[in-house]
């Protein structure tokens, strides 16, 4: 899969879009990057299709340069990336997340989607607090969420 890395000026922050996968290549793509960002930096991961060992690797090797006197916020965070968070604290380092997908199936008619968790919305406060369980698009049933909620969430305790 190719990796596809943008940005662009959103008012005071510069947005970088990933796409693809963090994995052996990133580093080609990411290390020219740091010299040209600004002091706030928004990173979008809505369309990472997944992260390998590797990856993880050229990922915090990145991020350690981008946090030098800059301001990083993470957005649309993949389930894929929730996990890295989760597993390897280093993956988000100082940066503040701002939203993250869930992942959630209807036990009825076996229905998959993301919902989206912003800050300010409706992000729980801590890893306890309970999830909504959204009704299914196509049968209404209320579906679950794939993750252990509390597993999921852990990250939101330790920011």
């Amino acid at each position: 899969m190719q990796i596809n890395i943008s940005i662009q000026k959103r008012g005071d922050w510069e947005q970088i879009t990933y796409a693809g996968p963090i994995n052996e290549d990133t580093e080609v793509h990411l290390a020219p990057l740091v010299g040209s960002l600004g002091p706030k930096v928004v990173v979008n991961f809505k369309n990472v299709s997944f992260v390998n060992s590797c990856g993880v690797r050229a990922w915090i090797n990145f991020l350690r340069e981008a946090e030098k006197n800059r301001n990083l916020v993470f957005e649309e965070c993949t389930p894929e990336i929730v996990s890295q968070i989760n597993m390897i604290p280093s993956f988000k380092g100082r940066a503040k997340i701002h939203s993250v997908y869930g992942s959630y199936s209807c036990p009825s008619c076996q229905h998959s989607t993301w919902k989206l968790f912003e800050r300010g919305k409706n992000l729980p406060a801590s890893s306890s607090d309970a999830v909504p369980h959204p009704p299914c698009d196509r049968c209404q049933t209320p579906m679950e969420m794939e993750e252990f909620e509390e597993e999921f969430f852990a990250w939101v305790d330790a920011a």
